[in-house]
């Protein structure tokens, strides 16, 4: 299983690719455009999930993707910066 995070620019968007137990990390960058998005799809598979950092232009890039992958996530960075540098873990096992 593989998930795949993007950060989008304003003529290009970077993909990072990582499996389901964290181990080997690839990127790649395309240009935001036809060809560029066919690209990306040719990469994805069916990878089950995409993080998006929100941006402007994050929900009208989500609509040109989510036909072809099954969860599209938008996430804003900086709350996910701070979950992880926690210190106070309230997490019940």
């Amino acid at each position: 299983m593989q998930f795949v995070g993007i950060d989008l620019h304003t003529n290009r968007f970077t993909c990072c690719y990582r499996n389901e137990t964290g181990s080997g990390k690839e990127t790649k960058t395309f240009d935001l455009n036809g060809a560029g998005i066919a690209a990306f799809f040719k990469t994805v598979g069916n990878t089950p999930c995409v993080l998006i950092e929100a941006t402007i232009t994050s929900f009208s890039f989500a609509r040109l993707i989510r036909e072809r992958v099954p969860e599209v996530i938008i996430v804003n960075t900086y709350e996910l910066k701070q979950i992880s540098l926690a210190r106070n873990n309230t997490d019940r096992y």
